[in-house]
């Protein structure tokens, strides 16, 4: 089976991390914590992947029976969040992607990029979300609505209070009568957020498909040794440009 395409009669998920623009704009352009690798001064960041990232998400649209978008919403009590004295390292960062501040600016920083945006059509998940919302969205998404999760931790399992019911629901709904769904995960940054959310489905025993051109990291972790864990794991890795031809091939 090509690289490109999942087991089939399988549907499946996009699974969007974190494009916002606090992390995908450099410094100059006003993204309070640009994704790029903290070890290399020359790294260009992900700007690089931006290009891929956008091809990634209009697949997604096309080709996936439902489209999730994660993202950061924090406060400046979160746990990750200390203006003071961040250090990577340790799991804490300057403020971004402030979506619960009352400066407007800051709350700007929380917004996905126009290129991934799904507009107002889509239904927001508050990370405070009891179960019911969540089942709730799940359904939503299920039907072709586009979903965005807040959260306030990298992990969108831990950051959100409903994520675990609106995942197992989702799957369940997409999976009902047939093959289980595969999460296609692509985002920011892929040693952090990502890594969490691809480990998080893993862990409760979902098929996951990884872009691999489609994220960018810290520099925390080499991608390839992520890369490699997770495909020892049973994650596929894939490219947008596999997941576009196995996707033409297939007719769909």
């Amino acid at each position: 089976m090509s690289a490109g395409a999942p087991a089939p009669g399988r549907p499946r998920v996009g699974w969007v991390v974190d494009v916002q623009r606090d992390f995908m704009e450099p410094p100059a352009r006003g993204g309070r914590l640009y994704v790029r690798d903290l070890f290399r001064p020359d790294d260009p960041g992900a700007e690089r992947a931006r290009p891929a990232i956008a091809r990634l998400v209009r697949w997604m649209r096309a080709h996936c029976q439902a489209v999730v978008y994660t993202g950061d919403w924090h406060a400046l009590g979160d746990r990750e969040i200390d203006a003071v004295a961040p250090d990577a390292t340790r799991g804490t960062y300057p403020p971004h992607c402030m979506g619960l501040s009352d400066d407007l600016a800051e709350r700007l920083g929380a917004a996905l990029i126009p290129e991934v945006d799904p507009g107002p059509s889509a239904l927001v998940l508050g990370r405070d979300a009891t179960p019911d919302e969540a089942r709730a969205a799940a359904g939503a998404a299920a039907a072709g609505r586009p979903v965005f999760v807040q959260k306030r931790e990298f992990s969108v399992f831990e950051g959100n209070a409903g994520a675990d019911a609106f995942v197992a629901e989702l799957a369940a709904r997409l999976g009902d009568g047939g093959a289980a769904p595969e999460f296609v995960v692509g985002g920011v940054a892929a040693d952090v957020c990502v890594r969490q959310a691809v480990d998080g489905l893993l862990d409760r025993g979902h098929a996951v498909a990884v872009v691999r051109d489609a994220t960018w990291g810290l520099g925390l972790t080499p991608l390839g040794s992520l890369l490699d864990g997770w495909a020892a794991r049973g994650a596929r890795v894939t490219t947008v440009d596999a997941l576009e031809a196995g996707a033409a091939g297939a007719g769909a």
